[in-house]
């Protein structure tokens, strides 16, 4: 089958037993869900190709030339080496030959292909476009990434959403994770981390069995006051609590109680810290003894692996600006399995688990895969 085919390989149906055991199956990881996110990875190859087409030398690719070859020969500044590389790597995990003409493709295909079956993933190929459209002035250096892409108010809003079956999907499955974890004898005192726009928010409280109290943390000011908004006024009756929150800063110094949090959460956001095992330990110093670590992450299939929901991030020096380590993360963005089990056990946490477990199923469900990345703060 040609890698631009919209004939995207259907699940293994031995994936489903193990995801019906922790409550994941049919719904999130159903066929139809699966088969719209497989079109949305083969979309970011297919732009792949249009950039490559438009930024790099023909003759140097047929010869196989490095990024950093590319970067020179086009006068693209080195904040853009990042991108070339993974475009590079996009097109060599598809096993595309690159030394001749580049293949044709046909992005409008894939787009209708995938809503005709899932529509909700709209705001996906809305942001795949608008990052598409800023890596050529990204590239000669006319803009900054980070600004201009993260300034898009109205894409981030439609993105950042439970209406939106894409990212939804991250919330769902953290959700699932929480709720099989929460106490039975009384209600839980949540700290979120990264709240972003309060989508994550939003599923938890209407997930989990009962919630005393809600801390949601959140640096940008615009995406905080909105998700205030929205969820004072939708859960009235639960104390709810908001902040900014540095996750690369001592987390008692911003006001977060130290041993007082039954759960601390966060969806795509711990691969973003500077230091993973230091900022996983102040999560584990926030929870109290028997509390429980509960994160949404993309998890990469294997350390080398080219993961297509990354292309938009490419573009963003805040994306990159993490320290590298050849066990936990050898590269910027997310992690493989193992690397996030042994950044937990650095960090101090027992049981350690990935729900689902991406280890038995990624030979089965290729590509990356959604998973809630779970540790324990032990009883004292």
């Amino acid at each position: 089958m040609n890698a631009l085919d919209i004939d995207v390989t259907p699940p293994d149906s031995r994936c489903y037993p193990p995801l019906a055991a922790v409550g994941l199956s049919p719904d999130p990881f159903d066929p139809i869900q699966d088969r719209a996110c497989k079109l949305v990875d083969l979309y970011t190859l297919h732009v792949a190709i249009d950039l490559l087409r438009e930024l790099a030398d023909p003759a140097l690719l047929a010869c196989g030339a490095s990024a950093d070859d590319l970067l020179t020969k086009g006068g693209y500044v080195a904040a853009f080496r990042p991108a070339m590389g993974w475009l590079l790597g996009r097109a060599a995990a598809a096993g595309l030959d690159l030394s001749g003409p580049l293949p044709r493709t046909d992005r409008a295909a894939v787009r209708a292909a995938c809503l005709a079956i899932a529509p909700s993933f709209v705001p996906a190929f809305t942001l795949m476009d608008e990052a598409a459209a800023l890596y050529p002035r990204v590239a000669r250096g006319e803009v900054n990434g980070d600004r201009a892409l993260l300034m898009k108010a109205s894409l981030w809003v439609a993105y950042f959403d439970n209406r939106n079956g894409y990212y939804a999907l991250n919330n769902r499955v953290v959700t699932a994770a929480a709720a099989a974890r929460a106490p039975a004898a009384r209600p839980a005192r949540v700290l979120e981390v990264g709240a972003g726009l309060g989508s994550a928010t939003e599923a938890l409280l209407k997930g989990l069995p009962a919630v005393e109290r809600y801390h949601v943390t959140e640096p940008i000011p615009f995406f905080r006051r909105r998700a205030e908004r929205t969820l004072r006024a939708a859960y009235p009756g639960v104390a709810l609590e908001f902040g900014g929150l540095d996750v690369n800063g001592p987390w008692a110094a911003q006001g977060v109680r130290p041993a007082d949090h039954t759960f601390v959460v966060g969806v795509n956001v711990f691969h973003l810290a500077r230091d993973l095992v230091a900022t996983l330990r102040e999560a584990f110093e926030a929870l109290e003894p028997g509390g429980w670590l509960v994160v949404g992450e993309a998890i990469r299939p294997h350390p080398e692996a080219c993961v297509g929901a990354e292309l938009p991030f490419q573009i963003l020096q805040s994306y990159h600006a993490v320290e590298t380590d050849p066990e936990l993360r050898p590269t910027p963005g997310f992690l493989t399995a193992e690397g996030w089990t042994e950044a937990l056990r650095r960090a101090g946490f027992t049981e350690i688990e990935l729900v689902p477990d991406v280890v038995r199923l990624r030979d089965l469900w290729k590509g990356a895969m959604t998973a809630a990345v779970c540790g324990r703060r032990a009883q004292v």
